[in-house]
C-alpha cells in the first residue's frame, strides 16, 4: 500500500525543495513544481532531491492536467513567493502588485483550480501555506513584502471556513530567519548575531524546524488544527532579552 500524496509548490525553493525532501523520506509520494526547475542554492542532496516540474498558473495555457494525473493528493503545499525590499519611500507600484500576485493571488488561483477539479484533493485534505513571521510583525524597508504577507491569514481564516464543509484543514507556518547559505550571504554577521541572540536559544531557526511543523499540520495527526497561522521562530517575535 502506497504512502500519502503531497503537491509541493515551489519545490524549487530552498524551504520548498527541504520539505519536499522531508515527507519523501517518510514515505509520501511527493509532486513538486515551480516556475524553475532547477533548485536554489542550496540543493537537497541526491538521492533525497524531488525532481520539480515546471508550472507557472499565471501563463498562457497552466498544465493543470499534469497535476491531476498525479493526483489524489492528501495535502498540499505552497512554499513559492517573492521578496523585495522597499518602504512607502521607495515604492514601485508595479512590484507591489506583483508581490502580491506571487504571495497571494497564486494561492487563490491554485488553490480554486484544484478544489475545482474532481478527485485531484482528497476529501479531508491538509493545505499549508509557508509564509513568514513578517505576517504579524513588521520591520523596516519590507513594506510590500510584509503587505503581501499579512494578506495570507486572511486566505488562511477565510479558506479555512469555507473548507471545513469538505472537512479540509488549511494552516499557514511562519518561519523566522531560517539558518541557510542565502540568510547568511543577506545578512551581515551582526544582524545574524542580533536575530540569535534574540532567545536564549542563541541559534537562527532550521530547515528541520521548518519542515517538521509543515509535515505535522499536513499528516493525519493533524485532526482539529485549522485556520492558524504556526509561526517556527524560537520565540522570536514575543521574546526580549533584558
Amino acid at each position: 500500500m502506497s504512502g500519502p500524496s503531497v503537491l509541493v509548490f515551489g519545490g524549487s525553493g530552498v524551504i520548498g525543495a527541504a520539505a519536499a525532501s522531508y515527507f519523501r523520506q517518510r514515505g509520501w509520494t511527493v509532486t513538486a513544481t515551480g516556475r524553475r526547475t532547477t533548485p536554489r542554492s542550496p540543493a537537497v542532496p541526491s538521492p533525497d532531491a524531488v525532481p520539480v516540474t515546471a508550472f507557472d498558473p499565471f501563463g498562457p495555457d497552466p498544465d493543470y492536467a499534469s497535476l491531476a494525473a498525479k493526483a489524489p493528493y492528501d495535502a498540499v503545499v505552497w512554499a513559492q513567493g517573492a521578496n523585495v525590499n522597499d518602504s512607502l519611500y521607495t515604492l514601485d507600484i508595479d512590484r507591489h502588485v506583483e508581490l502580491l500576485m506571487a504571495n497571494c493571488v497564486f494561492i487563490t488561483k491554485t488553490m480554486n483550480a484544484l478544489l475545482t477539479r474532481k478527485m485531484v484533493v482528497e476529501r479531508g485534505a491538509r493545505f499549508c501555506v509557508v509564509s513568514s513571521i513578517w505576517q504579524s510583525i513588521a520591520r523596516q524597508n519590507k513594506y510590500s513584502y510584509t503587505v503581501s504577507k499579512a494578506a495570507v491569514q486572511g486566505i488562511v481564516h477565510a479558506a479555512s471556513v469555507d473548507l471545513g464543509q469538505d472537512g479540509h484543514l488549511v494552516n499557514a507556518v511562519l518561519p523566522g530567519v531560517v539558518d541557510t547559505p542565502m540568510t547568511r550571504a543577506n545578512l551581515s554577521p551582526e544582524q545574524i548575531d542580533a536575530v540569535s541572540s534574540a532567545t536564549l536559544f542563541n541559534r537562527l531557526v532550521g530547515l528541520e524546524d521548518v519542515c517538521s511543523t509543515i509535515h505535522w499540520l499536513c499528516s493525519s495527526d493533524n485532526h482539529g488544527v485549522t485556520g492558524q497561522s504556526v509561526a517556527v521562530d524560537l520565540g522570536f517575535r514575543h521574546g526580549r532579552i533584558l
